[in-house]
């Protein structure tokens, strides 16, 4: 089973660009965020005529997320009331035996910012929200663009990012408890130190290859012990003639289950 977080930075934008995705890599499970759509202009075509199953949590504009799964899907929810603030940055719903979390955490800009504690207090709702409802003992995915790079690998510069939003000690406290609860990285493992699932648009940092790895999987224990390797699709990144790519790349994981991949 393959399953893949992708921050597509606009569907309208880049619909032609994941039609083609879908069309050459066919993962079981895909969950996007950054939609920038409400959810009756979402073009679900490009999903259900190719088999997927939807569900989908839109705004105007900005933010929004989507799950799209091979099997049916089931129990969902929308949103994180005590922290998001009205926006549609979380959506979960569970298939093929497995609770899916998928995010768009907030960015948080600089620490001197309003939107840093905003990120801060988005991640503790979060924490207390899955301890309410998400039990460590099923098995369970978090992954979506967290915007958080955990480990020093996973920045261009640690001088460069030192006290920096995306890279920051109170960031990273929110992390660990993340971990605390029981859920594991579980990409990293599988991905050497530098590399990289983000690069921003300006100033050539794709081609010199000044990333982040802020796009993630977090797995609980059962789910974990099942995850068989995991990959940064990086040739997503590029665009492809006139077809222009996320600033993000796809980022998958493979694990065992009961049903065959396409």
């Amino acid at each position: 089973m393959r399953i893949v977080t992708w921050n597509v930075n606009s569907l309208k934008a880049r619909q032609d660009f994941v039609s083609a995705y879908l069309d050459e890599e066919s993962p079981d499970v895909l969950c996007l965020q950054e939609l920038k759509l409400e959810e009756h202009k979402v073009p679900t075509e490009i999903f259900t005529s190719r088999g997927y199953h939807l569900a989908i949590f839109g705004q105007k504009q900005w933010n929004g997320v989507l799950i799209a799964s091979k099997t049916p899907l089931e129990d969902v929810h929308r949103g994180l009331p005590e922290g998001d603030d009205g926006a549609s940055r979380l959506i979960a719903a569970t298939t093929a035996g497995v609770r899916f979390i998928n995010l768009y955490c907030p960015q948080g800009q600089a620490e001197d910012s309003p939107k840093f504690p905003y990120k801060l207090g988005f991640y503790d709702a979060l924490i207390a929200w899955l301890g309410d409802h998400v039990s460590p003992a099923e098995p369970a995915l978090i992954l979506g663009d967290l915007n958080i790079a955990p480990l020093p690998g996973d920045v261009y510069s640690v001088q460069h990012f030192e006290n920096v939003p995306t890279y920051h000690p109170e960031e990273h406290k929110r992390w660990d408890r993340l971990c605390e609860l029981g859920y594991a990285d579980v990409s990293a493992p599988w991905l050497a130190p530098g590399t990289y699932t983000y690069w921003d648009y300006r100033g050539g940092k794709f081609k010199r290859d000044l990333g982040m790895r802020i796009d993630h999987h977090l797995a609980t224990a059962p789910l974990a012990a099942r995850v068989r390797g995991s990959r940064v699709l990086r040739q997503w990144r590029k665009n492809r003639g006139e077809l222009r790519a996320s600033d993000h790349a796809p980022v998958e994981i493979t694990i065992s289950s009961g049903f065959a991949t396409a």
